[in-house]
Parts: C-alpha cells; sequence; structure tokens
C-alpha cells in the first residue's frame, strides 16, 4: 500500500507562517476589547501584556514576561493562549499545544459568555496540534 508523501518543512512553512501572522493580527486587535473586570491589582501586569511590544528576536524575554502574565491570571485563557503562540515560534510545539489544551479547558469552564473569537481561535490552533502529532506518528 502506498503511503502518502509527507510534506517537506520548507513547501508548508509559508502557510504556518501566514497562520501566525493572522493569529499575531487577531489578537493585536483583541486586546484592544478587554473587559475591565480582567484587570489585576498590578496595572503592569494585564491580561494582554504577554504580546505588547513583542520583538521576534527576542522572543525568551517575551516568554518571560508572558510566565508571569500566566501566572498573574491563572484563570483567564487568553495568557495561554498568547503564550501558545511565543512557544509556537520558539518551536516549542509540545508546549504550544498545551498551553491551548489548558486554555480551551478554561474557557469551556467559564459560566460567562465565551468569546467567539478567542474560542475560534483556540479551535483552529488545537486542530493544528492534532494535525502535528497525526502527522508524526506517520513519520
Amino acid at each position: 500500500m502506498l503511503r502518502p508523501a509527507r510534506a517537506d518543512w520548507r513547501s508548508t512553512w509559508p502557510q504556518s507562517a501566514l497562520l501566525i501572522g493572522v493569529l499575531l493580527l487577531t489578537i493585536q486587535a483583541c486586546k484592544k476589547t478587554e473587559s475591565p473586570q480582567a484587570a489585576s491589582p498590578n496595572p503592569q501586569v494585564t491580561t494582554s501584556s504577554c504580546l505588547e511590544n513583542l520583538n521576534l528576536e527576542q522572543l525568551d524575554k517575551a516568554l518571560e514576561q508572558c510566565n508571569v502574565v500566566v501566572a498573574s491570571h491563572p484563570d483567564n485563557p487568553v495568557p495561554l493562549t498568547d503564550r501558545s503562540l511565543i512557544q509556537t515560534l520558539m518551536g516549542r510545539d509540545d508546549e504550544a499545544c498545551a498551553d491551548v489544551s489548558q486554555a480551551i479547558s478554561l474557557l469551556n469552564s467559564r459560566n460567562k459568555s465565551k468569546d467567539p473569537l478567542l474560542k475560534h481561535e483556540l479551535e483552529v490552533r488545537q486542530q493544528s496540534c492534532k494535525h502535528r502529532a497525526t502527522s508524526a506518528g506517520n513519520g
């Protein structure tokens, strides 16, 4: 039985980069609409602080900043979603997928209405994680 050829990372990279770019733009747009209830006691650590002043040349620094935000907002899926993007950019796909799963769990456990954009973004990332896991199993 013939197995379908596995795509070379060079052929799928442009689509992945485009998806990441679109997600970055979506996140930047969404963080402007953050609710006032989500504010932290420390005004420097808002739920949207992960991607503020993001420098793609200093992803380690961005991840450190995002870890602080995640710790400051343990019940909010937004920082986990943002951190998963940083980890994806760093090539830490397993950690990124773990954050996506945790963010989905938090989002689903919320009694109040769910942000449809965030829900959709997490679903897209979850599908990407499942696809990556399936592809890795076929290698």
